[in-house]
């Protein structure tokens, strides 16, 4: 849509059912100098006679509604508000148009000055040479006295070919196109604003309007869940055992129902995206409930500054869940994780940012539950993703049967359905022995020795490490985590550096066999090694003791 000048003020001020996104549109679009309606949208604010629009909308479907879908009415019924005020105001009068000829008494519109709008007192001849012949009307403008305009001009001027109405070529399918994103984005902070909306995921609805769902339900849906072994149940099973009014429409039963459940503790909504399922809180797992003991993380305050474009690609390729990196754009391409200790002891994955948008954690709530399916077998089992601490459960028992080790690799791969995820690892179809980093603990200390070692899967040669006793491991846990990152990380390269005779040890390996102590990122080791006086870089992340290179 376009326009040389903007919107015509009508006159009905505070009466209009609109008027405050009326003198909206006034404001940003009445100018002389006729900025484009792509001004108005850039420029658009939430008024409250658009909440109120969205209320009986949202009332007179009779359903909940996504901010998408309501971002797209909004911007559908403030088009409308542009065009139906621009045709209103234009018909007062006839258009100020030098061309053409005025008698008294007409009323004249002038969009070019602020859509001024006047009545003609007087006609008279034009006087100059250049352009007669000519006339001059007199106008009376209210506030502003008396003004002439020069009409009947033979001349060509701009003014006679100026159009002020819609462009009817643009929908508000170019519009939301074109500005949708910003205003939905200012749609949503509305909404969170006030207090007649609520929502349930994505969607929203009108507070006052919600069924009322009692204790008494609430009793009936937990006592499902509890039959179900806590759950996954969707919300509309539930809802065949509660008894809302018919009356209602379906989906406004849904929300409700949704809407109580969330609000109350015993209930956690946990399906992936546009999958509401609901399972009984007390009977989730206890690790998806508790952080497990080996991957929680205390950070560790360091200098980014100090790592050079080798160590930052390592970390990128090391890709642990608490490092700080972008989140790629999504892709269906399969990805691969290297076994960690903290991981595999604790029956997890890491929620690494390559992985960020691979499994469902598009979900307001936290804990989330979808299904892994082995992709040798097809046997399914249930997975559980947790946001806040950055990890998937649910492979203990899968790590066991399949004789996964540190360092070995993890495919996964998107399922055929929202919320599968296919998992794998590279299986040897016998089993061999290979050399392999052992760790053994004795007493208080650590001892590392290459052994050859059975292995049932492909792994990487510089993370793999064998664990003799991991409850004997875990047992130090407590005397490890009161240590400082210096004396780990020296604990860790004296023992590995025993294992190589150059006595030179790659990054890779450091940061496998210091998170068999303690839960730690590759950026803080990486930053050590970058600023003590005890190491020395040898190239390509391996390093060895200062004197020894």
């Amino acid at each position: 849509m376009s326009f040389t000048a903007g919107i015509i003020r009508t006159g009905k001020g505070g009466d209009h059912p609109w008027a405050d996104a009326q003198d909206q549109i006034v404001r940003l679009m009445g100018t002389p100098s006729a900025p484009t309606t792509d001004q108005y949208w850039e420029q658009f604010a939430v008024q409250a006679s658009d909440l109120d629009f969205l209320v009986n909308y949202l009332v007179e479907s009779e359903q909940p509604h996504t901010l998408d879908e309501l971002t797209y009415e909004l911007t559908s019924y403030r088009l409308a508000q542009i065009n139906e005020l621009l045709e209103d105001t234009l018909a007062q009068g006839q258009v100020y148009r030098p061309a053409d000829a005025y008698e008294v008494g007409d009323n004249v519109i002038f969009p070019h000055l602020g859509n001024m709008v006047g009545e003609v007192v007087a006609v008279r001849p034009g006087r100059n040479p250049e352009y007669e012949p000519f006339s001059v009307i007199r106008v009376a403008v209210e506030d502003n006295g008396e003004r002439e305009f020069a009409t009947e001009l033979l001349h060509a001027h701009p003014l006679n070919d100026a159009t002020y109405l819609p462009d009817e070529e643009v929908s508000v399918d170019d519009v939301y196109t074109r500005h949708g994103e910003e205003i939905r984005a200012k749609l949503q902070q509305a909404l969170e604003a006030a207090a007649q909306f609520v929502n349930v995921g994505y969607k929203w609805f009108v507070r006052a309007l919600l069924v009322e769902v009692s204790p008494g339900q609430l009793n009936i849906a937990e006592a499902v869940l509890d039959m179900a072994g806590g759950g996954p149940v969707r919300t509309d099973d539930l809802l065949k055992e509660i008894d809302l009014p018919d009356e209602i429409s379906e989906p406004l039963q849904l929300f409700s129902l949704e809407y109580a459940l969330l609000r109350n503790s015993r209930f956690d909504e946990v399906g992936p995206a546009g999958h509401a399922l609901w399972y009984l809180r007390s009977l989730e797992p206890k690790e998806v409930l508790e952080t497990p003991l080996l991957l929680q993380y205390v950070p560790i305050p360091y200098n980014r500054q100090v790592l050079d474009e080798v160590m930052l690609a390592l970390e990128e390729q090391i890709a642990d869940e608490w490092s700080d990196l972008p989140v790629p754009k999504r892709s269906d391409d399969p990805v691969t994780i290297v076994l960690s200790y903290p991981h595999w002891r604790s029956g997890t994955l890491p929620l690494a940012a390559h992985v960020a948008n691979f499994f469902p954690t598009a979900r307001i709530t936290d804990r989330i539950r979808f299904t892994f399916i082995d992709a040798e077998t097809g046997e399914d089992f249930p997975g559980w993703v947790v946001r806040s601490n950055r990890y998937v459960y649910g492979l203990r028992d899968w790590y066991k049967a399949k004789q996964a080790f540190v360092g070995a690799f993890i495919d996964l791969e998107r399922g055929d359905e929202p919320g599968v995820i296919r998992v794998g690892v590279r299986a040897i179809r016998s089993q061999r022995r290979e050399w392999l980093r052992t760790v053994t603990v004795e007493g208080d200390n650590l001892i590392f020795e290459v052994a050859r070692v059975p292995v049932g899967c492909e792994f990487d040669d510089l993370a793999a490490v064998s664990v003799a006793d991991p409850v004997e491991l875990d047992l130090l846990r407590d005397q490890f985590n009161r240590a400082s990152m210096a004396s780990l990380l020296e604990r860790a390269f004296g023992g590995l550096a025993g294992l190589s005779l150059q006595r030179a040890v790659h990054a890779m390996t450091l940061y496998s066999v210091l998170n068999l102590m303690r839960r730690v990122p590759p950026g803080p080791m990486l930053a050590t090694l970058a600023t003590s006086s005890r190491y020395t870089s040898l190239g390509d992340n391996y390093w060895a003791y200062r004197g020894e290179a």
